[in-house]
């Protein structure tokens, strides 16, 4: 089972799992507890089987060698800033105890997993694939000929060394680092 359809399938049962607890607070709540409780740990675990850690493994995966550290920082910043304004939205919510509200909660939850459900068809599935296949970095991805750059296919102007025919050494990187 491919990082894409562990995604995929965790953000749809937590949508599914949410939306149910949604719906059916308040019979849950009185009724029903351990019903309540099931769907509750489903969802956790739904939550940790998928998004939880796919949306880690996957930035790592999929952005080029050269920005990769970055732009995995980015993300993760950009998860823990949405996870600040979701937990104050949801608390803003919830705090009272009011029925309405937490149901309310419960289903715009809900709603927000299909949104990471539907966005990740827009993330390619890794598997199976090198690093260098992912990010392009392979040789397979780009042309060759007049425009093509010093180094070869699939390399960037910033990939090619000071004397243009070997790619940049990390010695020679940490080098021009000092100078």
């Amino acid at each position: 089972m491919g990082r894409y359809l562990i995604q995929l399938l965790g953000f749809f049962m937590m949508s599914v799992f949410m939306l149910i607890m949604g719906v059916m607070y308040e019979n849950l709540k009185d009724h029903n507890h351990a019903l309540f409780a099931l769907f509750y740990a489903l969802t956790f675990f739904f939550a940790n089987f998928g998004p939880n850690s796919t949306t880690f493994v996957l930035p790592a995966e999929l952005f080029p060698t050269r920005v990769r550290s970055t732009c995995h920082a980015i993300s993760a910043a950009s998860g823990k800033a949405g996870a600040i304004v979701a937990a104050y939205g949801v608390q803003s919510l919830t705090l009272k105890g009011d029925v309405k509200h937490i149901r309310k909660a419960l289903i715009i939850l809900s709603i927000t997993n299909m949104l990471g459900f539907f966005f990740t068809f827009l993330v390619p599935e890794t598997m199976g694939r090198s690093l260098e296949e992912i990010s392009g970095e392979d040789g397979n991805n780009a042309g060759t000929g007049p425009a093509a750059p010093a180094g070869g296919p699939g390399m960037g102007a910033a990939d090619v060394s000071r004397d243009d025919k070997m790619p940049v050494s990390s010695t020679e990187w940490q080098s021009s680092m000092h100078a």
